[in-house]
């Protein structure tokens, strides 16, 4: 896979797969904030703040061209 930034709504429907609890507004926000993207996906998936953590990074490992802004 390259690691070329993937388009917002690739990104967008490459996350909704992975996590299908998250509303379009939750991933909406989440690409553009980091933080944000893990405290709703604790919430909608019931995950603790390390493993939401932990998942985001092996989502990110698997899709490089999928970049989650930082603050």
């Amino acid at each position: 896979m390259s690691n070329e930034k993937l388009s917002t709504q690739e990104a967008a429907s490459r996350v909704k797969v992975q996590w299908e609890k998250l509303t379009d507004e939750d991933v909406h926000h989440g690409l553009q904030h980091r933080e944000t993207f893990l405290e709703r996906l604790c919430h909608r998936h019931y995950l603790g703040m390390d493993e939401a953590e932990d998942q985001l990074k092996a989502f990110e490992k698997t899709n490089p061209g999928l970049v989650f802004e930082r603050y």
